[in-house]
């Protein structure tokens, strides 16, 4: 399964719109991220599936791939942990995986699920705008800064479970079943 998100990198004051993409298979248990520095790439990982566990939602027990395009070798990596974290969440089941694709998402992660401020909410609601996405998902602290600058309508929020509440996939379609009994379709 494949799920994308919007994610942006800022080098001096200027945003870069970056296209994370996630795909999930069968396999043994892996997490990869390509298209970032080793470094970034690892921290990364470790603040993405710990804030997942920590808020208390799934992680796939599959082989994950993640990658940012356009690689970048500068990239630390911390402004993507939410898009990344967004399309894990979406591939298992939590977040509507097409409402994801047409939002921005800017905030790093604390291993407990928080969102951290990053430096440059507002040139990245500026590239969210340019990019036409509906809309941008930041930090609480980066609100007011985002929306001084957006072209797009700006959510502020506190931790991954809000964003899972903002963005939560919709209810399976249930039917009826024998004897008027609810039956997943």
């Amino acid at each position: 399964m494949l799920v994308r998100a919007h994610g942006f990198a800022i080098a001096r004051g200027v945003a870069e719109q970056l296209l994370v993409e996630l795909d999930v298979r069968s396999g043994l248990p892996s997490f990869a991220v390509v298209g970032l520095s080793g470094a970034g790439a690892r921290d990364t990982r470790e603040r993405v599936q710990a804030a997942i566990l920590n808020t208390g939602l799934s992680f796939p027990r599959r082989r994950v791939t993640v990658n940012v395009a356009p690689a970048s070798q500068r990239r630390l990596g911390a402004e993507l942990d939410l898009a990344i974290a967004c399309c894990v969440l979406a591939v298992e089941g939590h977040l509507d995986a097409a409402r994801l694709a047409r939002l921005g998402l800017f905030a790093e992660l604390g291993l407990g699920g928080a969102l951290r401020p990053r430096p440059g909410a507002g040139a990245a609601a500026v590239a969210a705008g340019e990019a036409r996405l509906a809309g941008l998902v930041v930090a609480r602290a980066d609100l007011r800064e985002a929306r001084a600058a957006a072209a797009v309508r700006v959510a502020g929020l506190g931790g991954l479970a809000e964003v899972v509440a903002l963005l939560a996939a919709p209810p399976r379609a249930v039917s009826a079943g024998r004897r008027g009994r609810p039956a997943d379709g």
